[in-house]
């Protein structure tokens, strides 16, 4: 894959080094799709491409687009190599109506890659988890689990999301999402202000063998800064608004906020 000479390129060297250009096996970024139209679509990807590995067709919207416009859109995002994933309420909704086969086929007709399998809103027996994952496997998609819920009161503490990490990636899942809903607030690794959570956050690190199958969702500037100071540039990061893409790179290479000014005052420190 080829790409385009950058404005500054040759001009100074990028802050952090190491940080990956698509095809990612980290430093993955996955973009919410909350709604948008095909034009929008396309200018968004012409420009921000290099920095997107997946968009995620969010919560219930791909029942509210006409197909043409979705099929549109999910040729852009191909075009480019990015994979498109459908929410994880999509699942929720067909399972509670027993549709999930039916479901899974038609995100494959669509052209829907990866399908996220979840229980941040409704109940789901392992057992019926894990089976999920192996059909939708078989059919040919890939599948993201999320481990979290969307309410602080059943918040599922560090010990429990390892060990369901362990459980999905045994039954077949190519990735693992920590919940982090569309606010980042009093979810997962996050308090009720949104800040990390810095004894879960280490919990599950040092419990998860494999991190490049694991994408934390991080909505928020100051989370997805605090994640890549901690577990370096190429940190899974998921959840990141459209307009958040180019500020989320900056920080990966070291341009901007405090990647920058750890950068600068540890080279002060080697002089």
């Amino acid at each position: 894959m080829s790409f385009e000479r950058r404005a500054m390129q040759g001009v100074y060297p990028m802050v952090l080094t190491g940080r990956t250009d698509p095809p990612r096996k980290s430093g993955l970024t996955m973009v919410i799709d909350m709604g948008s139209g095909v034009l929008e679509t396309q200018d968004f990807i012409d420009y921000a491409w290099r920095y997107i590995d997946i968009v995620k067709i969010s919560s219930g919207t791909a029942a509210l687009y006409s197909e043409s416009v979705m099929r549109k859109k999910l040729e852009i995002y191909h075009d480019k190599g990015i994979h498109a994933e459908s929410g994880g309420s999509h699942f929720e909704v067909a399972l509670w109506k027993g549709r999930t086969t039916e479901y899974f086929k038609q995100l494959l007709n669509l052209g829907i890659d990866v399908v996220e399998i979840a229980d941040g809103h409704l109940p789901l027996e392992d057992s019926v988890r894990f089976d999920c994952i192996k059909e939708a496997k078989d059919l040919g998609l890939l599948v993201a689990t999320e481990v979290g819920k969307k309410l602080p009161s059943e918040n599922i503490k560090a010990p429990g999301i390892v060990e369901l990490i362990h459980k999905d990636l045994a039954a077949g899942a190519d990735y693992v999402i920590i919940e982090g809903k569309a606010s980042g607030m009093d979810v997962g690794i996050f308090d009720e202000k949104g800040n990390v959570n810095q004894s879960e956050l280490d919990e599950i690190v040092h419990g998860v063998v494999d991190m490049d199958k694991i994408i934390w969702e991080a909505p928020l500037r100051p989370q997805e800064q605090a994640l890549i100071l901690q577990l370096g540039p190429n940190v899974n990061l998921g959840n990141i608004f459209p307009k958040e893409v180019y500020p989320l790179e900056l920080m990966r290479n070291g341009l901007m906020l405090m990647p920058l000014i750890q950068a600068y005052n540890a080279e002060q420190k080697r002089r």
